[in-house]
């Protein structure tokens, strides 16, 4: 069969969220779902400047362009309808931590990079650049789990397709606030356990997630019962795996 949608797919390159915007600053548009997937990634990154880090052939490494009609009047509704998407072909184990990882627990399975494109104050199209652990890496990462190690008996290329039809037939549901809000709600990571944050001042706090507000932000609940909301740059999560 041939392949439904435009598909690049290469040995290795910068990022593949780099090469989807040389490609679509040519055209200056392209086709719905063009994809530009790699085995490997020099300098693939995730949100601001922390970096993708994978074996060549052991993550799906992938970006798509996403035209959005109607458009879409906020960013966080394109982060909502991601993760949506992704729950009807993942696991009911995996959870979504704000703002960007697909996390097993306290391990990473993957995580997404989304960059959108305005006109009139509303959402045209955005670029999603998804990378998830496919294959068990070499190294051990205890911090990282791979499709293999939840039981999937699937490759990369195959990851690739299986997102790209489900972003095709979920695409109608863009419009369906009401079902996005529950859906991401329903996969949120840490709301079950008092978990430790960092502050942008440094402070240290035990908190765990309640919701996410109307504008993105994380809705965290202390120790002490208060409620307070943090924009993407105002609080991180202290992983227990970061140093090991």
């Amino acid at each position: 069969m041939a392949q439904k949608y435009p598909l690049f797919s290469l040995e290795t390159v910068d990022s593949t969220q780099a090469e989807l915007k040389r490609k679509l600053s040519v055209t200056g548009t392209l086709a719905p779902f063009t994809t530009v997937a790699a085995k490997s990634q020099t300098t693939g990154r995730g949100r601001g400047v922390s970096v993708w880090h994978d074996e060549p052939g052991k993550c799906a490494l992938f970006s798509v362009y996403v035209p959005w009609i109607p458009k879409l009047k906020n960013s966080f509704l394109v982060n909502q309808w991601v993760c949506h998407s992704l729950r009807s072909i993942l696991p009911g184990s995996i959870a979504f931590k704000w703002p960007n990882d697909l996390m097993v627990g306290d391990r990473k399975l993957g995580g997404m990079l989304i960059e959108n494109h305005w006109s009139g104050g509303d959402i045209k199209s955005s670029i999603i650049g998804i990378g998830l652990n496919v294959f068990k890496p070499d190294r051990l990462l205890k911090r990282a789990i791979s499709l293999e190690e939840l039981g999937f008996d699937i490759d990369p290329d195959s990851v690739i397709k299986e997102v790209l039809h489900c972003f095709e037939s979920q695409i109608v549901t863009a419009q369906n606030h009401v079902l996005l809000h529950r859906r991401y709600e329903d996969m949120l990571w840490g709301r079950e356990a008092f978990k430790s944050y960092r502050l942008a001042d440094g402070a240290v706090i035990q908190a765990k997630v309640s919701e996410i507000d109307p504008l993105g932000r994380l809705i965290l609940e202390d120790e002490s019962g208060k409620v307070r909301s943090y924009d993407i740059d105002a609080v991180k999560w202290m992983d227990p795996y970061q140093n090991s």
